[in-house]
């Protein structure tokens, strides 16, 4: 599946280490510097819906499909 412009920026916004994968607690960081407050449970359920190989982080291709699904 292509990834567009604004994926991949979003992707990297969210990647703060800049690693191609987004963890837990770089998600948690991006969303509190953005001034968004989002608890564990829902934290949880983004990654547990997009983290497809359970691997707890969330790839690049992963945040497209769970992306796209969410559309």
């Amino acid at each position: 599946m292509p990834v567009n412009d604004e994926l991949a920026k979003a992707f990297a916004e969210l990647d703060l280490n800049d690693d191609g994968q987004i963890t837990e607690q770089e998600f948690v960081s991006a969303m509190s510097a953005r001034g968004e407050h989002i608890t564990e449970p829902e934290i949880k359920s983004i990654f547990a819906d997009a983290d497809a190989d359970q691997d707890g982080r969330i790839s690049l291709p992963e945040f497209t499909v769970a992306w796209n699904r969410a559309g």
